[in-house]
């Protein structure tokens, strides 16, 4: 029946139309293998390519067929393989095959059937009308047919080549799958599953290549952790590091005891994202522990790292692929401002501040050696470039030694908050604040700023903050017309001084006196003291006076007895209230009570050394008449021309000098003779000496002419000088002009004579002034020798008056004596 529906001819001989169908199925047949070899060949010819693109690469050391490429492969096989399949087999195998166009085909390959065949098969279809033939011509051609079908050969129709040439294509390739499969089903199997993407399990290798991950340095703000590493991890073959960063790459290499074989060498290529590539050595760590082998890459790109970089490692056969380090940018310190709170010792006019607790008084920026104030609270706001996570703090002070006053602060930690109340990051994390509340020494603050993620600066931030100390006051006391001794009963004027950088708070003057209680020798010592507090003016100064008869009349101290020693002294005391005050103490003055007699005495001595003083200065007044009377005459020798002019200038030039010279110094001689009389003036009016005549012979007749030789005719003999020295240079500048120009005047001008005279005139004028401070200070001298005779005058009744007293004294001692004789 299938035949039948298969046969366009029903009425055809049954042998001819077996012969038909016979040939339609074999050509079916043919269509069938011949797309069966295609469709082989297209696979396992994939498979081969595909599977040495996959595994070759692997034993050179390069990586396998990513999963992309893989995919495309496989959809490109299926796809061709669709294609192939629809051409050769299916499109074929649905085409029609009529009766007609088979015979002709037999026919084709058998020529000496000559027609009958196809004549038989068309004149018997059914659908054919209009013939004009005869059953007999239709029986006839039958049977001639019938004479050639066992002669049919159908093995001519085909082409075996075509399958012949697949077959030995598929048939390398099919054995070739075979022996894979029986010999290595393991990698039969790999290699199916990753070319169908059913795994992407790797090829085996002999080295075993495993990332460990990027060592870097732990960056914190204390010092004593510098050098700290930490591992860490790729996640997903990605890991972020800091730009700048100096990372160090780690993988191992599994061992033999692990089955594998360990590197000589391991690479690493590179490239970052401006498409720069590179390739560098893995250094190879120590000797294989727990049966893997540690390789380092601490060198570029990871030195210094600056830009985002892709790894891959290749050592042996085994490949680590497409490891991405990115480079981001690190938290940065901005911009670091200081909030300080002075402490309240310097708070002088602002008592309502005081309580206050968080006003500022001053806000700036930090800058290289900034410094505040001793005890300040200082408030530190730093601004970052990108949130922060965490800032890493520590604060050491520069003025001690070791590990002490070293406070690590972590804003990001519970249990740091806590001891660091002071430090916080700011809500949305641009900043973060951070409070030493009271700032004694300098001070050195590191700060490692972290963003959320865990990356930090490279390098701490360092900050050098200075502490200005509050300085001890300073005080000093003089005593003015006070000498090294005084009476019982003088009258101390003290001149006291302090000064501090923020102000005094008090000043006192301490009087100690130390003596005994009378004359007698067997009186216990005595210390009496006595205090002031003065009040300072404006520029930090005091002038009071203590009169010790005052005292003594008062009863603030007893009667002081000669032979006691005075000391004064001054203490200051600043505003500091920090710790332990500051209190100084000021040189101490010294005085020797003595009676007005040794006093006396005493200054009859300075006397004579003021009379010395001033005789030494009229010698040298003298000797200055000389210097001027011999320039006169050096003058007269420049009037005369000679080979040696020059010298000769130079010389009374020189002579002109010394004599300036010795003016100024004789008038600094007599002005400190002068000061000299008027502190033993005043001293003997502080000490109630008196001596009422005594002061007025030594104020007139001493003090005042020589105060006016120091203020009139010293001053007028130095401008005298000057100008001699002012006439040379004028006569030498003329000379020269002259040498010069010899034919426009001679060395006898006019101009050289009346210089030369100018010149000789000045010195007399300034001989004429000496001879006039000679008189004056001769004076002085005389009247110095007079009061001289009178103090001796005085000691010798001094000495008179003693002698009597004594005498009495024996006198009364010797009649006592008798009278005590009288009853015995």
């Amino acid at each position: 029946m299938k035949r039948n529906k298969m046969s366009d001819s029903p009425h055809l001989h049954p042998k001819l139309r077996e012969l038909l169908s016979q040939l339609r199925h074999q050509v079916r047949r043919y269509i069938v293998w011949e797309s069966v070899l295609v469709l082989l060949a297209i696979a396992l010819g994939v498979f081969w390519i595909a599977f040495l693109i996959d595994y070759l690469p692997v034993r050179i050391g390069g990586s396998e067929m990513p999963r992309s490429a893989r995919g495309v492969v496989l959809v490109a096989t299926l796809i061709a393989m669709a294609v192939f399949g629809w051409r050769y087999l299916i499109s074929r195998y649905r085409r029609r095959l009529p009766d007609d166009s088979l015979a002709l085909l037999i026919e084709r390959h058998h020529p000496e059937i000559g027609g009958r065949l196809v004549t038989a098969v068309q004149l018997d279809t059914e659908q054919r009308v209009g013939d004009s033939h005869s059953p007999t011509f239709l029986a006839s051609v039958h049977r001639e047919a019938m004479q050639y079908v066992d002669r049919v050969d159908l093995k001519r129709v085909f082409r075996r080549e075509p399958i012949v040439q697949k077959i030995w294509f598929v048939a390398p390739l099919l054995i070739a799958a075979l022996i894979m499969a029986i010999a290595s089903p393991q990698t039969f199997g790999r290699a199916i599953g990753r070319l169908t993407l059913m795994s992407d399990s790797p090829w085996p290798r002999r080295a075993s290549l495993e990332m460990v991950g990027v060592e870097v340095p732990i960056i914190t703000a204390d010092e004593s952790d510098s050098g700290a590493t930490e591992l860490l991890p790729f996640e997903e073959k990605v890991l972020r590091l800091a730009r700048g960063s100096n990372a160090t790459l780690r993988v191992r290499a599994a061992g033999e005891e692990l089955g594998h074989v360990v590197p000589e060498l391991c690479t690493v290529a590179y490239y970052d994202d401006d498409g720069n590539r590179g390739q560098s050595n893995l250094r190879r760590v120590g000797r294989v522990v727990d049966g893997y082998q540690t390789f380092v890459l601490d060198g570029p790109p990871l030195a210094s790292l600056s830009k985002s970089v892709t790894l891959s490692i290749r050592g042996l056969d085994d490949r680590l692929s497409d490891f991405r380090i990115e480079a981001v940018e690190p938290p940065a310190i901005a911009n670091l401002e200081m909030r300080v709170r002075y402490p309240n010792y310097l708070r002088v006019f602002d008592d309502m501040t005081i309580a206050d607790e968080k006003a500022v008084d001053q806000t700036l920026n930090y800058q290289a050696g900034v410094r505040i104030r001793e005890g300040s609270r200082l408030t530190l706001v730093g601004s970052s470039s990108i949130p922060l996570g965490s800032v890493d703090v520590t604060a050491s002070s520069l003025e001690t030694t070791g590990a002490t006053n070293v406070a690590p602060i972590d804003a990001n930690r519970d249990e740091q908050a806590e001891l660091n109340p002071d430090v916080e990051i700011a809500e949305d994390g641009m900043s973060f604040s951070l409070t030493l509340p009271d700032l004694r020494e300098a001070v050195s603050i590191r700060m490692v700023p972290r963003d959320p993620t865990g990356i930090s600066a490279q390098a701490a931030y360092r900050y050098f903050i200075g502490v200005v100390r509050d300085q001890i006051p300073e005080t000093t006391m003089r005593l003015t017309g006070i000498g090294s001794a005084i009476t019982p009963i003088a009258k101390l004027p003290v001149v006291a001084t302090a000064k501090d950088d923020y102000g005094i708070e008090s000043v006192q003057v301490l009087m100690n006196v130390q003596g005994k209680q009378d004359e007698s020798e067997t009186s216990e010592p005595l210390v009496q003291t006595h205090v002031l507090s003065p009040v300072l003016d404006r520029d930090g100064k005091t002038n009071l006076t203590i009169d010790l008869r005052t005292l003594t009349d008062d009863k603030v101290l007893q009667p002081i007895q000669p032979g006691a020693m005075v000391t004064i002294g001054t203490t200051a005391k600043d505003r500091f209230d920090l710790s332990t005050p500051h209190i100084t103490q000021g040189e101490l003055t010294r005085l020797q009570v003595v009676t007005p007699e040794e006093l006396l005495a005493s200054l009859e001595r300075r006397e004579l050394e003021f009379r010395s003083r001033l005789e030494q200065a009229i010698d040298e007044t003298r000797r200055l008449k000389q210097s001027l009377t011999g320039i006169d005459g050096e003058t007269a020798e420049l009037a005369m021309p000679t080979e040696d002019e020059l010298r000769s200038r130079q010389r009374v030039q020189l002579r002109i000098r010394q004599a300036e010279l010795q003016a100024a110094k004789t008038t600094e001689e007599l002005a400190g003779i002068v000061s000299g009389i008027d502190d033993l003036l005043l001293e003997m009016l502080n000490n109630r000496i008196d001596s009422v005549d005594r002061r007025e012979r030594l104020q007139t007749g001493v003090r005042d002419p020589l105060n006016l030789v120091v203020t009139e005719p010293f001053p007028r003999l130095r401008r005298q000088i000057v100008e001699l020295e002012r006439i040379l240079m004028t006569q030498t500048v003329a000379s020269d002009g002259e040498n010069e120009s010899p034919r426009e005047s001679s060395p006898e001008s006019g101009s050289q004579a009346d210089s030369i005279l100018k010149m000789r005139q000045a010195v007399t004028e300034a001989v004429a002034t000496n001879d006039e401070i000679l008189l004056q200070l001769s004076a002085v001298l005389e009247k110095m020798l007079d009061l001289e005779s009178f103090n001796e005058i005085l000691d010798l009744m001094r000495g008179l008056i003693d002698d009597q007293e004594s005498l009495l004294d024996e006198t009364e001692d010797a009649q006592k004596k008798r009278v005590l004789d009288l009853f015995k």
